[in-house]
């Protein structure tokens, strides 16, 4: 027989280890392309705003995911080895050079992992399409939400099958170089015992990991509100402080055994013990990245599910489902065309208003950055820019509050429930009539909520008292005034048409006098021409109804609750999909890792459950020993990554503003069942793979 036959022999009895290696390479490809399909692809781009923070949570939690993907793919590969390490020593003990051993190695790395890629990447195409398909069950379903196919997507999967070609390809290089026949050949029997890890392993590894949660996201609002200090991103690296705790309470769990106390208990789970513990390293290894999957999985799903429980504005009591604000001198639609394209629908027009509101040039306490970008600075900025006044009875008509304010106050106009940093609500001294530059000192006076008027005007409305209004606004242009109309409609849940009709009049009547971007001032601009200087939000905007990132870019853009409503359904949709896939990437990966650690325990300790049988150990007592190896798999990683998920989602919501509000409390709870359902979803893996390790192991 050939040395080719012989070692075709020997491949064909190891086929089950190709086809697992293949396997997970396969799906990490898989999983990763079919997310960057999805993500980079030209639907779920034109709907994220450039730089904004689910674009960044996105990046980060799919850099997790690729992490954790590449190290069980990489442990699977430690697996293959350690499996072909007794056919590799026959051969080198037939005579068989290391150089022809490692080439024969690489053609079957080399082929694999090229089929595997391959099929990954071709396979990912349908699988994104299906997914998104089923999310479309679930999600709005309209010409904007259908799946655009993106080239771009192509590209992370690549790069990942490249750093998977290259690190198995080391790894293939390190088992070849062994140079000790007999170390290649107790490569399958070789354990991994530790030394004694102390008592304090296991406390000190909980306060590290709270300690890095809490510092990760409490600091670095501690420090900015108090010492008014911006942390540089490298301080995000304190979470790394929680992985080391992770690692010590789980190596403490596997290595530690509270039995010891009890000497008759010792004993008599001795086997039970010394199996974990003679494989400490690679256990605690495997279980780190697990609890980092979960992590993922559940701050994904929690992510996600914040968008979706926003308060629903249609049913909303305070101001008006329709508002418009648009410069005084424009000729735009009014109430004899908003009745009668009403009254096109079958739709009755309520609680109409409509007043005019003055732009005044503000002198305000900020916070800003200094030039470094390093600490923030309490500013005053005098004459800076304009804000929108109204007075106190147009106020009530506009909002239907009543309200009172005192001579020489303001109160300022804000959305609900407000909680920003960097304004302050207080901050507002002196007002100055823009065309007779004759000014006020003016105190604070309260806070008023009412989101659409707060909306008009950055970085807030603000309220006077009649007579102070009257006269901080005579003398000035038209130019700096601006229109306001508020009402209702009878039946809003039904006045989508209506809406966008409307929409489309307010749009084609719009002039140069109301095509700014969103954060145009129009004392900011005049005082930039006066100094010689180029204003930066100067450029015109593209108002036509084919812009969908119209509303969001133009400052006079009216504010229509029914298609507020259906673009943030819309938005709601593409963030609650990338979070929820990426939620299903980490399970999924928890899942295959959990099982090929199940079945590999059974494997390597076939021969230990064999002695064991012949000592006179029935089918029980083997079993409950597999039992427990299996379970530690499964129950720590599971209790240590979902509670490590639910604190820091607890920590980001009470860090950022210093509470826990109705929505995020709700969050929360949705959390815990989210948490819930995989520890079943868990559950049903660890059967299924007890099964299977049964059958390997003989019992």
């Amino acid at each position: 027989m050939t040395l080719h036959k012989v070692y075709k022999k020997l491949r064909k009895s190891s086929r089950g280890q190709y086809l697992l290696l293949g396997f997970c390479i396969g799906l990490s490809v898989l999983l990763l392309t079919s997310f960057t399909l999805m993500y980079y692809g030209p639907t779920v781009q034109d709907f994220l705003p450039e730089g904004g923070d689910t674009r960044k949570m996105a990046m980060l939690l799919m850099g997790v995911t690729v992490v954790g993907c590449f190290i069980f793919t990489v442990y699977a590969s430690g697996l293959f080895f350690r499996h072909k390490s007794r056919e590799y020593g026959v051969m080198m003990a037939l005579g068989l050079k290391k150089k022809e051993l490692g080439k024969l190695l690489f053609q079957e790395l080399s082929m694999v992992t090229a089929v595997s890629c391959l099929a990954g990447l071709v396979c990912a195409i349908p699988v994104s399409w299906v997914i998104w398909k089923i999310f479309e069950l679930f999600i709005i379903s309209n010409d904007q939400m259908i799946y655009r196919f993106g080239l771009a997507g192509f590209l992370p999967g690549i790069l990942f099958s490249m750093l998977l070609a290259l690190a198995l390809g080391a790894a293939g290089r390190r088992f070849i170089r062994r140079s000790d026949i007999m170390e290649i050949l107790r490569t399958q029997q070789k354990s991994e015992m530790v030394r004694e890890i102390p008592g304090w392993t296991l406390p000190l590894g909980v306060i590290l990991t709270v300690s890095g949660v809490l510092l990760g996201s409490g600091l670095p609002q501690f420090i900015a509100r108090v010492l008014y200090i911006s942390l540089p991103g490298i301080f995000n690296l304190v979470y790394l402080v929680s992985v080391s705790g992770i690692y010590l309470i789980l190596l403490s769990i596997v290595s530690m055994n509270r039995a010891r106390r009890n000497r008759k208990k010792y004993y008599k789970n001795l086997v039970s013990i010394s199996l974990m513990r003679f494989n400490a390293r690679a256990v605690t290894r495997n279980m780190c990245v697990s609890v980092l999957l979960l992590f993922v999985c559940c701050f994904a799903a929690f992510y996600g599910m914040q968008y979706s429980l926003a308060p629903d504005i249609l049913d909303s009591q305070e101001g008006r489902g329709f508002s418009m604000h648009y410069p005084l001198e424009e000729k735009q639609i009014g109430k004899e065309e908003i009745g009668r394209t009403a009254q096109k629908y079958g739709l009755d027009v309520e609680d109409y208003s409509e007043h005019d509101g003055t732009n005044l040039v503000i002198s305000r306490q900020v916070l800003d950055f200094n030039e470094d970008g390093t600490r923030y600075l309490k500013l005053y900025k005098e004459k800076e820019k304009t804000a929108l006044f109204v007075s106190e009875t147009d106020y009530g008509v506009l909002s239907g509050q009543k309200v009172s304010v005192e001579p020489g106050t303001y109160q300022t106009v804000t959305t609900t429930d407000y909680r920003e940093f960097f304004e302050y609500v207080d901050g507002l001294s002196e007002v100055m009539n823009p065309d007779t530059k004759e000014s006020w000192q003016l105190t604070f006076g309260g806070v008023l909520e009412c989101d659409v008027l707060a909306a008009m005007s950055d970085p807030f409305a603000y309220v006077l008292s009649d007579e102070d209004y009257r006269k901080m606004t005579e003398g000035i242009g038209s130019e700096y005034m601006e229109h306001l109309v508020f009402f209702n409609v009878a039946d809003i849940n039904n006045s989508y048409d209506f809406a966008m009709d409307l929409l489309s009049q307010y749009v084609d009547r719009a002039t140069n006098l109301s095509n700014h971007m969103g954060y145009w001032d129009i004392w900011e601009e005049k005082m930039a021409v006066q100094d010689g200087e180029l204003y930066g939000y100067g450029e015109a905007i593209d108002m036509s109804m084919d812009n969908n990132m119209l509303l969001g870019d133009w400052k006079y853009a009216p504010a229509f609750n029914i298609i507020t409503v259906q673009d943030r359904m819309q938005l709601i949709s593409v963030y609650v999909m990338l979070s929820l896939y990426i939620c299903l990437i980490s399970l999924a990966a928890i899942g295959v890792m959990a099982y090929v650690r199940s079945v590999s325990v059974a494997s390597d300790n076939r021969g230990l459950f064999e002695s064991l049988k012949k000592l006179g150990a029935d089918n029980r007592y083997q079993r409950k020993i597999l039992k427990k190896q299996l379970a530690k798999i499964f129950q720590y990683p599971a209790a240590i990554g979902c509670g490590l998920g639910f604190l820091f989602s607890f920590a980001m919501d009470l860090f950022n503003d210093g509470r826990i509000s109705g929505t995020e409390r709700q969050a929360l709870l949705i959390l815990l069942g989210i948490i819930l359902m995989v520890c079943v979803i868990l559950y049903g893996v660890y059967r299924y793979s007890m099964r299977k390790a049964e059958q390997i192991a003989g019992i």
